[in-house]
């Protein structure tokens, strides 16, 4: 559950930051110049690697449920 949590907080972090960054740098950050492009192009697929986002919440509430029944 631990490792599903960290990918989550990770991944989220990294698009988040990436699309900040190109708001960043305006117009440059969709530049090939500029490393923000390639992170801004590169983020939304460690959403999807090693299972979805959507998956990942799934799966913690499972395993909280199961730890901590009500």
């Amino acid at each position: 559950m631990e490792a599903g949590m960290a990918k989550y907080f990770a991944t989220e972090a990294a698009y988040e930051n990436a699309t900040e960054s190109v708001r960043i740098h305006g117009a440059y950050g969709y530049s090939r110049e500029f490393d923000a492009e390639r992170l801004y192009r590169d983020a939304p697929l460690l959403l999807i690697g090693e299972g979805t986002n959507e998956l990942q919440r799934i799966l913690i509430a499972r395993q909280l449920i199961e730890r901590y029944p009500a």
